[in-house]
């Protein structure tokens, strides 16, 4: 079969058409703050639901802290917690992310928890809840964002306003 020199344009033209379709109907990439910030979501989602194992694919081999804790250090640290705790409920803010390398993320996040819902801030201290703030790194492996490393101290009501 013969084809003409237009009708072969044609042909390109909507092969090309067809191609940049497809490319923008497909997810874009999220942006590694997105990423972060999702890890963050599915973190607090795995925490309130007991899931060990969940959490422990968000935690890097290389985790260490100013504690000298390991991985498996906070792995035993959850399941105590989880163990000590009927129920778990959580009310998270991110206060910050921020990128020093391109495969590197820190987070300052606020964490309440309670034995029972906390539908906002405004319930902390009649719900009794402990209030942390963590500061974690993070690190880019294999694609995936992991903690590589965890400091945290004590917060305040005031702090989740």
């Amino acid at each position: 079969m013969k084809i003409f020199p237009g009708k072969q344009i044609f042909f390109i033209a909507m092969w090309w058409a067809f191609c940049l379709l497809l490319v923008s109907c497909s997810p874009a990439e999220d942006s590694p703050e997105i990423q972060v910030r999702t890890l963050l979501k599915r973190g607090e989602t795995a925490a309130e639901k007991k899931e060990t194992g969940e959490l422990r694919k968000m935690i890097s081999e290389k985790y260490s802290d100013s504690q000298g804790q390991d991985k498996k250090a906070i792995e035993a640290i959850l399941r105590y917690y989880f163990l000590r705790n009927e129920s778990i409920h959580l009310l998270t803010r991110i206060q910050s992310i921020a990128f020093p390398q391109p495969a590197q993320a820190q987070a300052v996040v606020l964490v309440a928890m309670a034995g029972q819902p906390i539908s906002g801030a405004q319930e902390l201290e009649r719900l009794r809840a402990d209030l942390h703030r963590f500061e974690l790194t993070l690190a880019r492996e294999n694609k995936e964002w992991k903690v590589i490393r965890a400091e945290w101290r004590r917060a305040e009501p005031g702090d989740f306003f």
